[in-house]
């Protein structure tokens, strides 16, 4: 009799329905098997019956109580073996048993039970032998019940090994993901300071540009005046407008788009000077040390911290002095943005929100450098951050 290909799949998922197919299966054979030879048996035949099926029925639970099912089949064919010499296929039954004991539990049990297995089997062929006794009697015996135990814990390490294969690969996985989603954190990380820098920097001139032209107009002032301060609005308006674009382009390409303008430096570090100087704020800029040129990721960085240090002047000291120092060590990077007291606005020197210096240190912190922002000794507001060169270009 053979099953069908989905029959076989229904039965190696419910392993309780092969066991008792087993169970089945070696209970008619050696039912058969007994009732065939009836005649070669002194006693009833009830007897090697009844032993046949307690030594084959109880492999219907062999994988719920192995140590169990091996103890009950052995017994009855032990019995059988004292009783008639040779067991016939009855050991197939203590034999299975043996076999699951050596897949289900640990080394040492299941050592345990092939020795007290083969301590059995010793004695059954003893005692059933009616010639004399030689080592090649139990020979074949024992090499059968070794087979037994060999194949079954082979088959528990093959296990193991294969389980162990996939929770390393479960864990890779998992590790995988989770390395992407920091990535993935990360870049929303950087994304997020761009969209800070360039918003707030760019928003923030347009509205002391907007305010200035609006205070030119109530007061009557030249035409010209308004006009240039409206000018200087749209142009920073559009100014941010591309820088956005280019970092939405980015997030809808998921990579650079086909078209991208290059990332700002400090070689651009001029405009964003003559911007805040259009929106009021007299600022000065100056170079110490020798330039040297800049990983494109440091300098960009150098830019924005220029650039936030900048909107933060505007944002919470108005047209404070202010100065920028750009330092180079040989070593280091060092960038240097100091306003003075705002004339008339002493409370409002301070940070701010705190954001923006937070970008800051990031954005330093990526190259193991360092940031310090705080209020000056004499009034006003100072942002001095270090960006080691030589950890940079590695």
């Amino acid at each position: 009799m053979t099953l069908a290909p989905g029959r076989l799949a229904a039965t190696a998922r419910r392993p309780w329905l092969s066991d008792a197919l087993l169970a089945g299966a070696l209970l008619i054979l050696v039912e058969v098997t007994v009732l065939a030879k009836q005649e070669a048996w002194s006693r009833p035949v009830w007897l090697p019956a009844a032993a046949g099926a307690a030594a084959v029925i109880p492999l219907a639970w062999r994988r719920r109580a192995p140590l169990a099912v091996l103890a009950v089949s052995g017994a009855a064919t032990l019995a059988v073996m004292l009783y008639h010499g040779s067991p016939g296929l009855l050991a197939l039954g203590p034999l299975a048993g043996l076999y699951t004991v050596a897949t289900t539990s640990p080394r040492r049990i299941s050592l345990g039970a092939a020795g007290v297995t083969l301590a059995g089997v010793t004695a059954g062929v003893a005692a059933g032998h009616h010639g004399r006794l030689t080592w090649e009697v139990f020979l074949l015996p024992w090499a059968v019940v070794a087979a037994a135990w060999l194949i079954g814990d082979n088959l528990r390490v093959r296990r193991a090994y294969v389980a162990e294969l996939e929770a390393k690969a479960a864990r890779a996985d998992a590790d995988r993901a989770a390395e992407a989603e920091r990535a993935a954190a990360r870049e929303r990380a950087r994304i997020a300071r761009e969209l800070h820098d360039v918003v707030v920097h760019h928003v923030s001139v347009i509205a002391v540009q907007a305010g200035a032209a609006r205070v030119v107009a109530r007061r009557g002032g030249p035409t010209a005046d308004t006009q240039q301060a409206l000018t200087d609005v749209e142009a920073t308006a559009r100014q941010a407008l591309g820088e956005l674009r280019q970092l939405l382009g980015v997030l809808r390409h998921n990579g650079d788009p086909p078209a991208r303008a290059p990332a700002p430096g400090l070689d651009q570090l001029g405009h964003l000077l003559d911007d805040v100087r259009r929106a009021g704020l007299p600022v000065e800029a100056s170079t110490e040390g020798d330039p040297v040129p800049l990983p494109p990721a440091v300098d960009m960085s150098a830019y924005r911290i220029v650039q936030e240090a900048l909107t933060n002047v505007l944002k919470h000291a108005g047209c404070a002095p202010t100065s920028v120092v750009i330092g180079y060590t040989g070593q280091d990077l060092r960038i240097k943005v100091a306003n003075g007291r705002p004339a008339g606005h002493p409370s409002r020197a301070g940070p701010g929100s705190g954001q923006g210096l937070a970008g800051m240190r990031e954005r330093v912190a990526m190259f193991g450098g360092e940031l310090h922002a705080g209020l000056s000794p004499g009034g006003g507001f100072t942002v001095s951050a270090r960006i080691p060169l030589d950890g940079a270009r590695r």
